[in-house]
């Protein structure tokens, strides 16, 4: 009950009123043992009232009596995708993903969602591009070692334009690692997986609000699309819990975009201006012929080398409208800051929390997040790199594989890097001691 004492102290700290600390616990404990209720409701008051006469006071946020949920990143993953219509789930389970595709096992029956363990990552990637090829909005979760077995079936995605989904959980490699520590390695890794070129979209959540929202943006893309998206997380972000506003628990379906109703003349790979070709359902009109193979505009197997150019440069122009619509990074703190720290995914707290602490001491700083890491969006708040003295990228990698990135598409230079790569989350005070150093 020591996690019970500390809650009770860090109260008296805060200058909350016990009392609310004391209606959670009967709420946490009221299903079990009546006495054990009542020693952790001992335990919290004795933790406020030792703390009380140490007189140790901090001003934290005003409470607040709007209604407010805890939820964890692979919670927030979960209910976004069945939000936004998923009824096929596919996996393997594997660490940090597993919190995910526990999420789905647990409410499948309340969102009609059929969730399967696969035998293997090679089967659960299959199993989700016969579930869209059928019309089907479906998603994989997984970590770095399984999303290596799914790789040719995201190629097959990419060729057959099927808009699936996985979640790429990461941990530190190579090969098993760290399987219960988190990273930011596996970024690239996800850029160029597959064989062959293909559109992509990939996203950061660097928040639980933001697991919420992106993976039901990533949905709606790859189906708008017609190609492979990825959300990424790690194990940081996954299993982190946070106070969050309720998240809307009733549907907010995607627009699959299927078209209806198709002429005989239908043809699945009609190539097109923007890329993205009629997408008709099986069974319901027309002839829907797909294949991994190179095809024609019809769908059927071709080694026409004009026809090959046609349909490569069509897959390919998808890019264009994805890049339009790509999410801008969030700029936080000073407007013309002479420290940027640039961030992507999960490191969105701690290098928030450094910001505040550089400006509160007078310096100047922000912080430039990413959230979605592919296609990059170039936009006013990327200038704000060109003008900062001082340009760090804080990455739990150590390599600085989003500054590759960045310095590939031409919005970096010479970037110092900051990164970690033990297995422990970023903390404000890393950062800081860092900078200095």
């Amino acid at each position: 009950m020591a996690n019970t004492v500390a809650a009770g102290s860090v109260f008296q700290i805060l200058g909350y009123d016990i009392e609310a600390l004391l209606g959670y616990l009967k709420t946490q404990f009221g299903k079990k043992d009546p006495g054990e209720t009542a020693r952790n409701i001992a335990c919290a008051r004795r933790g406020a009232q030792l703390t009380e006469q140490l007189a140790i006071t901090l001003q934290g946020p005003p409470p607040t009596a709007a209604p407010r949920s805890l939820m964890s990143g692979a919670d927030a993953v979960g209910l976004g995708a069945c939000a936004a219509g998923v009824k096929f789930v596919a996996a393997y389970p594997m660490t940090p993903a597993t919190a995910t595709f526990n999420y789905f096992a647990a409410h499948g029956d309340e969102y009609g969602i059929v969730v399967e363990q696969a035998e293997d990552e090679i089967a659960a990637v299959n199993m989700i591009c016969g579930a869209t090829y059928a019309g089907i909005p479906a998603m994989a979760t997984t970590s770095g070692g399984g999303f290596a077995l799914m790789n040719e079936g995201l190629s097959l995605g990419g060729i057959m334009e099927l808009p699936i989904v996985i979640l790429l959980a990461q941990r530190p490699g190579p090969a098993t690692g760290l399987p219960t520590r988190t990273a930011q390695q596996d970024l690239k890794y996800a850029l160029y997986a597959g064989h062959g070129e293909f559109a992509r979209a990939i996203y950061a959540p660097g928040t639980v609000e933001q697991c919420y929202a992106l993976t039901h943006r990533a949905l709606q893309v790859a189906h708008r699309y017609q190609t492979p998206a990825i959300v990424l997380t790690d194990q940081f972000l996954q299993d982190m819990l946070q106070n969050v506003p309720p998240f809307p628990q009733g549907p907010d379906f995607i627009d699959r975009c299927i078209v209806r109703d198709v002429a005989s003349d239908y043809r699945r790979y009609e190539v097109t201006e923007s890329g993205v070709s009629p997408r008709a359902i099986p069974g319901e009109g027309g002839f829907v012929v797909c294949d991994s193979d190179e095809h024609t505009a019809e769908g059927h197997i071709t080694e026409d080398l004009k026809a090959r150019i046609a349909q490569q440069n069509k897959r390919m122009r998808k890019l264009e409208g994805m890049s339009s619509e790509a999410l801008a990074p969030d700029l936080y703190g000073r407007e013309d800051p002479e420290t940027l720290l640039i961030a992507w995914g999960s490191t969105y707290g701690p290098v928030r929390e450094t910001v505040d602490a550089i400006n509160t001491d007078g310096d100047s700083a922000a912080m430039l997040h990413f959230s979605q890491l592919w296609p990059l969006k170039l936009s006013a708040e990327t200038d704000t790199i060109a003008k900062a003295k001082r340009v760090v990228s804080v990455e739990a990698n150590q390599t600085g594989q989003f500054a590759s990135i960045l310095r590939e598409a031409g919005l970096v230079g010479n970037i110092e890097l900051l990164t970690r790569y033990d297995g422990l989350p970023f903390t404000a005070q890393y950062i800081l001691e860092n900078l200095v150093a």
